[in-house]
């Protein structure tokens, strides 16, 4: 089967971060010997050009990757998506995610070939969290002179995100074949698309968290959490504040935030600058470590030397970081959300407690750093769990199957 991907990220060598799912499911698609691989994607070039990875055909195409202000690319990245896909001639556009134009060429048939939609994130129910509960008072407290020169406050997020979703749901409303990887995602998609035929995935994970040493109880009190965006819905606020409970009963915890979100002078994202103001008025300068952009590697030693793994975030469609921790066997305490509330049983395979909900939060991260017996419990019947859901065999024999499955659906039309 010839599959085209229509994605956000280029397929490259090197660790970037985000779309990492994508990354690590393609060789393994390709080692199947039953699919052949095209990736179609924006970059920061004057004219379309290619540039193939691994075995896979790539094209990269003139663009702005935030279709708030872009709906569409131009006339002249259309007529070059549209010739790629002639030159490919694919059986089957695969396009990752609603968050950019890409499902706008297949839903208005720009793109006439038969299609699958996978659902990445949601911002039309994310826009419903976007400011994390936060105050008006702390929003504005948030804003300096990078968000007004760029119109880029928390609020003006929200908004474009809340715009965005009348896309996103024509997308969704467009497609007749669909895959999920949450009975929350599916839930939205069957509220917008009630016909549509509905594939149940789950994610490969990056190399390194199949390849790394399992967790084993750590003697320091470390919390490892992330965030792909310096945004309020991601929660680290609420982290900051949990740690400020548990500081004077635990004077050596310590907070360690992946994400190359410290920035020098203008550059800094307000909600970022209002945090460390937190941490420095509540004086945890010394309890929290900002490590930075992280390799896949570093952040599974990063994981395998914590004592907990904490996910804060207001709103998950499916949430890699929980399922690279529950990989590793690491404890997981996250806030019961979207996606994230079915990757885990709560008092069996993790500890969640309500979204915002920074006591209790701090109060289940407590419960794993004075209680190893159940930190191991935790660990054990947590990886039990992930090694099954996230085996990359499991999960390329069902792409396979969907692919043909889509198929079947678009010659039984």
């Amino acid at each position: 089967m010839r599959i085209l991907w229509l994605s956000s990220l280029s397929l490259i060598s090197h660790d970037e971060g985000g779309g990492s799912w994508q990354r690590a499911i393609a060789p393994h698609l390709l080692r199947s010997g039953r699919v052949t691989l095209g990736n179609v994607t924006v970059g920061p070039v004057s004219q379309t050009v290619r540039e193939d990875y691994g075995g896979i055909s790539q094209w990269i195409v003139p663009g702005v990757n935030n279709s708030n202000k872009n709906y569409l690319p131009s006339e002249a990245a259309i007529r070059d998506i549209v010739r790629v896909a002639e030159e490919f001639r694919p059986d089957i556009v695969h396009v990752w995610g609603t968050e950019f134009f890409w499902g706008l060429l297949t839903g208005r048939r720009i793109l006439s070939y038969p299609s699958l939609l996978e659902i990445q994130g949601l911002k039309g129910p994310l826009s419903r969290v976007f400011t994390g509960g936060l105050s008006l008072k702390e929003i504005l407290a948030c804003i300096g002179i990078k968000e007004i020169l760029r119109r880029h406050t928390i609020l003006q997020g929200k908004k474009r995100f809340a715009r965005w979703a009348y896309f996103e749901n024509e997308i969704i409303a467009k497609h007749s074949n669909i895959s999920t990887q949450s009975p929350w995602a599916e839930a939205w998609i069957r509220f917008i698309n009630p016909s549509c035929n509905l594939f149940h995935t789950e994610l490969v994970l990056r190399d390194a968290f199949y390849e790394s040493e399992p967790w084993k109880p750590s003697e320091d009190f470390n919390i490892f959490t992330s965030a792909v965006a310096p945004a309020p819905f991601k929660g680290l606020h609420d982290a900051v504040r949990a740690v400020a409970i548990l500081r004077d009963r635990i004077p050596s915890i310590k907070l360690r935030i992946a994400g190359g979100h410290q920035r020098k002078g203008i550059r800094q994202e307000g909600y970022i600058r209002w945090v460390n103001k937190m941490i420095r008025r509540y004086d945890l300068s010394k309890n929290v470590d900002w490590l930075g952009s992280l390799s896949e590697k570093e952040v599974a030693q990063e994981l395998v030397g914590c004592a907990v793994a904490l996910v804060p975030s207001y709103c998950e469609t499916y949430c890699v970081a929980f399922a690279e921790a529950m990989q590793l066997g690491v404890p997981v305490v996250s806030s019961f959300t979207g996606g994230a509330a079915w990757l885990a049983k709560d008092e069996e395979t993790a500890l969640f407690y309500p979204a915002g909900d920074h006591v209790m939060c701090a109060h289940q991260l407590w419960r794993i750093l004075t209680n190893p017996e159940l930190a191991r419990c935790l660990s054990g019947k947590g990886r039990e769990i992930a090694d099954g859901r996230n085996d990359p065999e499991k999960i390329v024999l069902n792409q396979i199957d969907i692919y043909r499955r889509v198929l079947h659906a678009n010659k039984c039309t």
